[in-house]
């Protein structure tokens, strides 16, 4: 897809999602992300009391879900902290180098653009 095109696509994204509401957490018990969530959910997926995936809608609206690891021993891995009012932080920041190469932070709940 031509850069300009991608460019535009996120900027408007971050534009738009001003917004939108913030991204809020729903945890499953389980090893499997569900069929269909809304596109403001990021799924915390945990299996035997511990939290080993997060899953969420790509922000740039390609239509793809993304699935994150976050067990310690995985390489790579991220880190999910979860606010008081359940809005989700996702660290280090996700980069899509295939598809929409999408790069984006989730801090609070919101969608940061790189």
């Amino acid at each position: 897809m031509n850069r300009l095109v991608l460019w535009w696509r996120k900027a408007v994204g971050s534009f738009c999602g001003l917004f939108n509401p913030y991204l809020t957490v729903r945890q499953i018990e389980g090893d499997t992300l569900p069929k269909s969530f809304p596109k403001n959910q990021l799924i915390y997926l945990i299996d035997d009391g511990e939290g080993w995936s997060a899953g969420l809608h790509c922000p740039c609206g390609c239509g793809d879900i993304l699935e994150v690891p976050l067990l310690h021993d995985a390489s790579p891995k991220w880190r999910l902290n979860i606010d008081s009012k359940g809005r989700p932080t996702l660290h280090p920041s996700i980069w899509r180098r295939e598809k929409c190469r999408s790069h984006f932070w989730i801090r609070g709940g919101r969608v940061y653009w790189c």
